[in-house]
């Protein structure tokens, strides 16, 4: 009997189940397959959406520090400028033990006008103890078109215009002027120099810097 039963489980085993066991259709596998790849694809592209999100977002964020970065750096050189403006305003006013005349912010800035530029300078005279009247001019030296030596341009040759005196200077005088090179002309240098008239204590100064660094504010 025992010997039977073995004999009929290994011809089960081997036949398969009875032929009334419902089968599963191939082509629901392959169904459920592409079902489960395409849930798979979806989930990546969620994650792939939600990571460029972020870096978006951090992009964003970091733009933001740096612009905020850049905000503290421009206050803090503001501020260091205003404070040596105050220095110099307080040197000048009291005097310092001084006697002489001086220059101060030479600039240079572009009119949009070719060959056509405003200089920017401040005159001063420490104390308040006496006005004085001077005179200034500019030069700039530079290269013609097609010439290989440095030729120097004065007032007159620059189009200068207005009169070139200070009545009564004190303490400290803004001017702006504009100047016209000559087509073709190549600039490398300006100067500006100032003299007392009619007071020989006083020496002659002058200032000169390059052009390009005059135009960019860098003295």
């Amino acid at each position: 009997m025992l010997v039977a039963v073995l004999i009929a489980g290994v011809v089960w085993f081997a036949l398969g189940p009875p032929d009334d066991t419902v089968e599963m259709d191939p082509q629901q596998g392959i169904d459920a397959l592409r079902d489960d790849l395409e849930a798979e694809i979806a989930a990546r592209q969620a994650a792939e959406e939600a990571l460029r999100r972020a870096e978006q977002q951090l992009e964003i964020k970091t733009a933001e520090v740096a612009a905020f970065s850049g905000d503290i750096e421009r206050q803090e050189a503001e501020l260091l400028e205003l404070r040596d403006d105050l220095a110099f305003y307080q040197r000048l006013a009291e005097g310092s033990g001084e006697d002489g005349l001086g220059i101060r912010s030479l600039q240079l800035q572009r009119t949009g006008q070719s060959g056509v530029f405003d200089v920017l300078f401040q005159l001063y005279r420490p104390g308040l103890n006496r006005s004085v009247d001077v005179e200034w001019t500019l030069e700039v030296e530079g290269y013609r078109e097609g010439e290989e030596e440095t030729t120097t341009l004065d007032a007159e040759a620059l189009e200068l215009d207005g009169d070139r005196t200070v009545q009564g200077l004190r303490l400290l005088r803004n001017h702006r002027v504009r100047i016209q090179l000559p087509e073709g002309f190549e600039p490398r240098r300006l100067t500006l120099s100032v003299s007392a008239e009619d007071d020989d204590d006083l020496e002659p100064v002058s200032e000169g810097a390059g052009w390009d660094r005059l135009l960019e504010g860098v003295q």
